[in-house]
């Protein structure tokens, strides 16, 4: 069974947020008025041909390769965790968190679900970027041969603590209004360049992850 875990957060950030926002020239915001909801998703391995109907930021498309596993031909199958802070970029540049704390999602590697990483009330205006830090990458898998070795987990190779991901977009949010962002992790693609031990080159992670607003 899939699912997944969000640290506690507290119930005033979205206030504390938005008059920052408001300090920093973003426009008047008053008791109801203007602001929106977003929300992001994660998926493994998104539908990439039907996101890219839906002004996909990076259109990869990518089919995870039937492998070899110790008991003959059989498809990879398994989960992914990660681990990441969310960030709406302004038109004007300031940076908008959504939610308190770190999100952790574990999702289907083939795309099977998708899972709800953060919703947030964030003011009504422009955005074009959106960005991901990344704390942690790995994904638990059954079949993965690589040079005639089982590999049952994958990890992101980080260089660092973190790895920035960030992406343009064009979401104009109103007053009201609910978006969505759906991650899509692109797994399929990424786990092709899998090394002996497991790992990852983060570079590899970071060209292929796809961001889409629906």
């Amino acid at each position: 069974m899939m699912s997944s875990n969000r640290y506690p957060r507290t119930m005033g950030w979205a206030a504390s947020a938005i008059l920052g926002l408001v300090a920093a020239g973003c426009g008047n915001v008053v008791a109801g008025g203007l602001v929106g909801e977003a929300t992001v998703v994660v998926s493994g391995d998104a539908d990439t041909l039907a996101l890219a109907a839906q002004f996909s930021t990076r259109p990869t498309i990518a089919t995870l390769p039937t492998l070899s596993s110790h008991e003959g031909e059989s498809e990879v199958e398994g989960e992914v965790e990660a681990r990441f802070l969310v960030f709406l970029i302004t038109e004007g540049g300031a940076s908008l968190q959504l939610g308190d704390e770190e999100s952790r999602v574990r999702v289907d590697l083939r795309g099977r679900n998708e899972v709800r990483a953060v919703t947030e009330l964030v003011p009504a205006r422009r955005y074009t970027e959106f960005q991901l830090v990344f704390t942690e990458i790995r994904a638990e898998v059954e079949g993965l041969v690589i040079d005639g070795m089982l590999v049952p987990e994958v990890r992101v190779e980080l260089e660092d603590l973190s790895l920035v991901v960030a992406r343009p977009i064009d979401l104009d949010v109103t007053a009201g209004e609910r978006v969505e962002l759906v991650v899509d992790l692109n797994t399929a693609a990424w786990l092709g360049a899998v090394s002996p031990t497991g790992g990852v080159d983060q570079t590899v992670f970071q060209e292929l992850v796809n961001v889409v607003v629906r």
